[in-house]
């Protein structure tokens, strides 16, 4: 990816060029609604009936949203952030010491979730890395440049998952469970974080970011800058999600779907690209240990609400969501009842 840019080329290589059907320029694009914004500054005072109300629209409506006032230290988003900007800046061949082909492995660096996969490939680069149980053996596998990356991905990490938990309690509290329902059906819990970096590209309505995907966990935490490109599917259209300074996008995830039963839907999601500026997204992915066993929650169910999904080991779902390549998206269907 690197190599392209720096080469200035006019026209991008076939394995980029995504099916008509797939590009940005198909037709059915909404430039910009607003998605739901939840203030979570209002949640532990008076009016958390109403903030925990309009959670519980945002989740079944539009299964995103955006949240401001989250307490979360605008210097650790900022500090995060120009992390990403240094890692990105690097020269190819030090970035390449993190490159990884397996997308089972831990700390990589990458272009592709799964290469042996994916035919037609993203307008990216991307690093990712476990972030849970925190340790400082796990650290230690985490990129040593820049010099002060280390420690500051690991109070970004604590912060989001401080973020995560009141936000799994708040969705429990929504879907009518009790507040730590969520937290503890994920066991000893999982969590992941994934820099995107999106160079400037020339034929930007050719090729995607990240092509149209839901995200296997449970809900993800997306930091934004304020160049725009992320993308969500309802009601057939692709609608832009405008980045909000200094707010999170939250969006729920394959078992957030599962476990309430179908009431909290996963959302489609996709990033575009441009010809002038490069983007960046920082995305944090919550959700359960591999050993936990994710199924509708029994207090959803009753006789004319019966389970709409069959019970499954995490682990299981991730691998076999990885193992379809291109079409993991889709993957969700499989653990329908029949």
């Amino acid at each position: 990816m690197q190599a392209l840019c720096d080469r200035g080329v006019k026209k991008i290589p076939d394995k980029y060029v995504k099916p008509v059907h797939d590009r940005p320029s198909a037709g059915n694009i909404v430039l910009s609604r607003h998605i739901p914004i939840i203030d979570m500054s209002k949640v532990d005072g008076d009016e958390r009936p109403t903030v925990i109300q309009e959670l519980r629209r945002a989740c079944e409506e539009w299964g995103i949203f955006q949240v401001i006032n989250h307490d979360f230290p605008e210097s650790s988003m900022q500090s995060m952030m120009e992390m990403a900007h240094q890692f990105f800046e690097l020269p190819a061949e030090k970035k390449m010491q993190f490159y990884r082909s397996d997308p089972s492995s831990g700390t990589r660096y990458g272009i592709s979730y799964n290469a042996d996969k994916e035919a037609i490939l993203d307008w990216r680069d991307f690093l990712i890395q476990p972030c849970h149980p925190l340790s400082d053996d796990l650290v230690s596998t985490w990129p040593d440049i820049p010099p002060s990356y280390r420690e500051i991905a690991k109070k970004y990490s604590m912060n989001i998952r401080t973020l995560a938990l009141r936000l799994l309690a708040m969705l429990s509290e929504s879907l009518g469970l009790y507040g730590e329902y969520l937290a503890g059906v994920l066991k000893e819990h999982e969590q992941k974080m994934l820099i995107n970096h999106y160079p400037p590209c020339p034929q930007p309505d050719l090729t995607l970011g990240v092509s149209g995907h839901t995200d296997p966990n449970i809900i993800t935490v997306l930091q934004q800058d304020d160049v725009g490109g992320l993308q969500v599917l309802r009601d057939g259209l692709w609608i832009a999600v405008d980045p909000i300074p200094n707010a999170f996008v939250i969006h729920m995830g394959d078992q957030m779907q599962i476990i309430s039963n179908g009431k909290y839907p996963c959302v489609e999601h996709r990033a575009v690209v441009n010809s002038a500026r490069t983007r960046y997204s920082i995305a944090s992915f919550y959700g359960p240990s591999p050993d936990a066993i994710i199924c509708p929650a029994p207090q959803l169910i009753d006789q004319d609400h019966p389970p709409q999904y069959l019970q499954v080991m995490y682990g299981d779902y991730l691998r076999a969501f990885w193992a379809k390549g291109p079409n993991k998206k889709a993957y969700i269907q499989s653990v329908l009842m029949q």
